[in-house]
């Protein structure tokens, strides 16, 4: 053997010597598994739990919530059954039996994963479980997003309960040396509470305008005559050219009674605006507004044996109107308007009864209701609510107002067209509330001091001189 070689054998064995004269205490301990107090499992999933002590015995204490198999003194398998809360009792060789709270949830993977699918843009939504029931936390971007979320959380809710109703499609599990019950029974049905949070403006505020166009013609021309009856001959002439509504005519009046009277009229038609309101309400909550008034309609109802009472009910007219904003992403809005114009009729209604005839009113009504999606600031205009009536009346002497030619002489001719339509423009927009004061009608209106009352004859005072700062010229008169 060389010198070299020795020398590495040498150190070699010194080395060796250090590593087995090492002390046992430098090296790293094993871990000491510890009790733990509770754990949580999953409907329709295992978990094997590793106990830090060898067993005997297993207790659970609702067997409807989890199952168990004790596979080894040490080793406790779980399966969630139904959603809910039990607690197991373990018995080791020395010491008191230890309790274990064992929580079973519901796996809430599929939904996420459905969540994600669906709504790629909405990232704040978080899920949990509460009291046996799915939680939709976080924000959303609008109402379409969150109802669409309830949706899926529902359909999850009832998959869940429906696999719950099922007995899980599990068997219970069997142990050779303890084991739990064997019941699959379910425990309350699982819901849904939605905490979701709208994150972008949801305030819808409608401009209406609500317009009738009403067209109407008449055409009145003819001679009307009144016979009464002797008298004296003597006469006297009434005329009234150019009257109230366009119309003009002529009369002769005997002092026995009699009559001719000519008669001429035309009138024009009219547009009238019924109402321009402008109502804020939130997305997915009504908002409403009535202009008009209520009646009070009697109705009569029975009351013991052979009784009666009479009850008011309650009845609105005039120019109404109820909608539904639904904001949706991109700005669009979701618009369930419905507008109705009613007035009371001049024909009434007669109901007959034991105590006579009673006049009840009645109602001429207009109604429309549709559901649109409009643009931010878009305009919807509800037309085709028309009535049109046309009546020819003609009124002749006989015999003389049948003559051609001179029996237009004898005769009174009208004819009356009618044409109504409804117009209603609605203006949709998303607003926010604002810090600044609005401006009100009564700002501008001051009350006049004594001075501009009586001498000036001012209804309504002056506004106050602007104060002119220092350096700027004042330019007023």
């Amino acid at each position: 053997m060389t010198q070299k070689n020795c020398a590495s054998m040498i150190a070699a064995v010194a080395v060796a010597a250090v590593i087995i004269t090492r002390p046992l205490a430098a090296l790293p301990a094993a871990p000491q598994i510890q009790w733990q107090p509770s754990m949580a499992a999953v409907v329709g999933h295992v978990v094997v739990l590793t106990l830090p002590e060898a067993v005997s015995r297993v207790v659970v204490g609702d067997p409807k919530v989890a199952d168990y198999r004790l596979i080894s003194r040490t080793e406790l398998y779980v399966l969630g059954k139904s959603v809910g809360t039990t607690n197991f009792l373990l018995w080791r060789p020395t010491g008191p039996p230890v309790s274990l709270i064992v929580k079973v949830g519901a796996d809430l993977d599929p939904l996420a994963e459905s969540l994600k699918t669906a709504l790629p843009l909405e990232q704040d939504i978080e899920l949990m479980m509460a009291s046996g029931s799915v939680v939709l936390r976080g924000s959303v971007a609008d109402v379409g997003a969150a109802d669409a979320a309830l949706q899926l959380a529902q359909a999850y809710s009832r998959q869940l309960n429906r696999y719950l109703a099922s007995g899980g499609g599990v068997q219970s599990a069997a142990s050779p040396v303890s084991s739990g019950s064997s019941s699959s029974s379910t425990s309350g049905q699982s819901q849904v509470i939605n905490l979701l949070r709208i994150r972008d403006a949801q305030q819808v505020m409608l401009d209406v305008r609500i317009a009738e166009v009403s067209k109407s013609l008449l055409d009145k021309l003819g001679l009307q005559v009144k016979a009464a009856g002797g008298g004296d001959i003597s006469w006297n002439v009434l005329s009234n050219f150019l009257g109230a509504g366009g119309s003009a005519g002529a009369g002769l009046l005997f002092s026995n009674g009699n009559a001719v009277n000519l008669q001429a009229e035309k009138q024009d038609g009219l547009v009238r605006i019924l109402a321009e309101p402008t109502i804020v309400a939130m997305s997915g909550q009504e908002g409403s507004f009535l202009v008009g008034g209520k009646v009070y309609i009697p109705i009569t109802q029975s009351v013991g044996t052979g009784g009666t009472a009479v009850t008011l009910q309650e009845r609105e007219f005039g120019v109404g109107l109820k909608f539904v904003p639904t904001v949706l992403d991109g700005g669009r809005i979701s618009l369930k308007v419905a507008p109705e114009v009613s007035e009371i009729s001049k024909e009434s209604v007669s109901a007959s009864s034991a105590s006579g005839t009673t006049l009840l009113p009645a109602f001429t009504t207009r109604r429309v209701s549709t559901t649109v999606q409009l643009l931010d600031g878009q305009s919807l205009v509800i037309g085709g609510l028309v009535r049109n009536s046309t009546t020819a009346n003609r009124n002749a002497f006989p015999v003389l107002g049948e003559l051609p030619i001179l029996g237009a002489l004898f005769r009174s001719n009208q004819f009356v067209a009618d044409l109504t339509e409804l117009v209603v423009v609605v203006r949709a927009r998303l607003v926010q509330a604002t810090e600044a004061a609005p401006s009100l009608p009564t700002d501008s209106v001051l009350p006049p001091t004594r001075r501009e009352f009586f001498l000036e004859n001012r209804l309504q005072g002056a506004k106050p001189a602007r104060a002119t700062p220092a350096g700027e010229r004042d330019a007023s008169p």
